[in-house]
């Protein structure tokens, strides 16, 4: 029994660390991805403090995307749920459009702020607008990774 409980602790011991190192991964890509979405909002003078909070509405989102794309897209301008799901809709059709692969990420995940699925969206319009640029089309995904993330640790 001894050496059950112990096996046990350590198992659980393993798991706390774990855990500890995912919850700091996505501690350092929303900070990551903040300035990101920044660097770009800053543009049409907008800024966002929390990743997750000030996506929520659409707005920011819209924005960014205007950013990136230099296409003009509609909003609502109300300020109810249905209001901000659909601006989040209007985002992520846009998107659809482009050819932009959205997998499991509905407007509703990102009005309600899930950090999972928010990290996730706006790494495919990093993968799409940051690294899918003409210079980087010759060079494979890894390389044109590699120099975002090089790129992205300047900022951090």
């Amino acid at each position: 029994m001894g050496s059950d409980y112990r096996n046990e602790c350590q198992l659980n011991a393993h798991l706390c660390t774990l855990m500890c190192c995912l919850d700091e991964r996505d501690r350092v890509q929303k900070k990551t991805f903040t300035k990101w979405v920044n660097k770009h909002l800053i543009k049409v003078r907008k800024h966002i403090t929390d990743l997750y909070e000030d996506l929520r509405d659409g707005h920011n989102l819209i924005s960014l995307l205007e950013v990136l794309s230099g296409v003009t897209l509609p909003r609502e301008k109300g300020r109810m749920r249905f209001h901000r799901l659909q601006n989040v809709q209007i985002a992520l059709d846009f998107l659809k459009q482009r050819q932009v692969k959205l997998v499991n990420i509905r407007n509703d995940d990102i009005t309600d702020g899930n950090p999972k699925l928010t990290l996730g969206l706006i790494w495919t319009i990093i993968l799409h607008f940051q690294v899918c640029t003409p210079h980087t089309l010759t060079c494979s995904f890894w390389l044109g990774f590699l120099c975002w993330t090089r790129l992205m640790v300047t900022y951090v």
